[in-house]
């Protein structure tokens, strides 16, 4: 697994969610590092205002955040929300009509698309690396829900977009999305504060 090397963070909503949700597994003290540091401004993180659309009511689990408003009162305090303006969301459109295809797969299979959420998210992404000029910008994602065993097995996975772009092509929304540093969340151990060498 790779770690980040960057402390400039795009996070898509289920790093957020399953954090919230205490379901982030491994992943927990690093998204817990990512999170604190942005709160002191160490690291900057950006989300797209889609998070909130996905923050629904029945799915919400008390615990690491007692109620909704707690949550969204957090998140709207360390990161920059990103809202897709008609430029960004006529590529969501793009990135959603690209097809994305692995090298083993048959010529009878079907292509996969990216799903409506992810293209806002990775378009909104591609906006701050471009539009605002962050170029070491991570794009931190879960992609363990994609997996064989998963039950989505056409489920387009992000951090792996390469990997389905065997017929890219020209098309540079599609390459745009490829050239974004796509990780797990994941830092370097030299980020936590209570790392320090002994001595």
């Amino acid at each position: 697994m790779i770690a980040s090397s960057s402390d400039k963070h795009f996070l898509h909503s289920s790093v957020v969610l399953r954090h919230a949700n205490g379901d982030s597994g491994e992943a927990e003290q690093h998204i817990e590092t990512i999170l604190t540091e942005a709160a002191v401004h160490k690291r900057r993180v950006w989300v797209s205002s889609v998070l909130f659309a996905e923050l629904r009511p029945s799915t919400f689990v008390p615990g690491r955040f007692p109620t909704l408003f707690e949550l969204t009162r957090y998140i709207r305090a360390l990161a920059t929300l990103v809202t897709p303006d008609p430029n960004a969301m006529l590529r969501v459109a793009r990135l959603r009509d690209a097809k994305w295809q692995m090298p083993g797969d048959s010529a009878e299979s079907k292509p996969r698309t990216m799903a409506l959420s992810d293209a806002m998210q990775i378009a909104s992404a591609l906006w701050v690396k471009e539009a605002i000029g962050v170029p070491d910008l991570e794009f931190l994602t879960f992609d363990d829900w994609c997996s064989p065993g998963a039950g989505q097995k056409d489920r387009l996975c992000l951090v792996h977009l390469k990997d389905y772009a065997v017929d890219a092509g020209g098309d540079a929304d599609v390459k745009s999305a490829i050239r974004l540093t796509r990780l797990e969340p994941v830092v370097h151990a030299a980020a936590y504060p209570d790392s320090v060498p002994a001595g």
